[in-house]
């Protein structure tokens, strides 16, 4: 792969769309219930939500757009942890993302307010999609969305004090990786016109940042450590050295494979 990621995150966005007519690519429910575990996590940070967060410039910040907007790749990875285990994915690297590329709620604008529950096929038809891939967490009882979430420039849902990981794209074309206070995210000079939260900070300008991403988030609203070590389908997403937004979607089942 001739890519280098530079940031990435264990979370996913409701649907990643683009203007043109394409195939949508279905990838399970929009958002993930939270799986349960017993890990062992770090000592827990107490320090107040603030912001820490890297900028980084996208391609192609101009109104053209490249073609292919989207190059979709499939692989196999064999991991050795008592036994073989073989997990199936893929890759999706999306050009332009400034104009390509959106967090759309479950079902149809207002989905989140109205707690609707949908799937990604059918919250995708909002747009014509050539990929879409589930994101962002939800309480299963009430359909209630989590979370900080901007769709298309328009304020979905704001949490307070949230200490969760986020990704996002501004209005100047730049990409957002990390932890945000409330001001950061009502900041009117250079707003968000998607936003969307996850859990866990993979790397951090090349460099591993797990274990300060379990601290951090180890009291967030949806606790890190029923998510960190607990197998399952996941999403991922970062960016190359030439501004590409990279989604890596596993397969899997929730204590089963992943």
């Amino acid at each position: 792969m001739d890519s280098r990621f530079v940031v990435l995150y264990i979370f996913c966005c409701y649907v990643r769309c683009t203007d043109d007519i394409g195939v949508v690519q279905t990838i399970n429910y929009v958002g993930r219930t939270l799986p349960s575990s017993n890990q062992t996590m770090p000592q827990c940070s107490k320090k107040k939500s603030t912001s820490s967060y890297i900028l980084l410039p996208s391609h192609g910040m101009t109104s053209n757009i490249t073609h292919p907007i989207t190059k979709t790749r499939y692989f196999t990875k064999d991991f050795s942890n008592n036994g073989t285990r073989t997990c199936y994915g893929r890759v999706a690297f999306v050009n332009n993302p400034l104009h390509t590329l959106s967090v759309l709620e479950p079902l149809e604008q207002d989905g989140c307010k109205n707690r609707k529950r949908a799937t990604v096929v059918e919250s995708s038809k909002q747009k014509s999609c050539f990929v879409a891939v589930n994101g962002g967490f939800y309480v299963p009882e009430t359909n209630e969305c989590l979370g900080n979430i901007v769709s298309d420039g328009r304020l979905v849902k704001m949490t307070p004090g949230l200490r969760n990981v986020h990704f996002g794209i501004r209005q100047d074309g730049s990409l957002l990786f990390g932890y945000l206070s409330t001001e950061e995210i009502e900041n009117t000079r250079n707003p968000f016109v998607q936003l969307i939260s996850g859990i866990g900070w993979l790397l951090r300008n090349g460099t591993v940042y797990l274990e300060e991403s379990k601290r951090i988030e180890c009291d967030s609203e949806w606790s890190a450590k029923e998510i960190f070590g607990s197998k399952s389908g996941r999403t991922v997403i970062g960016s190359d050295v030439d501004g590409r937004v990279v989604i890596v979607q596993v397969d899997g089942k929730t204590h089963v494979s992943g």
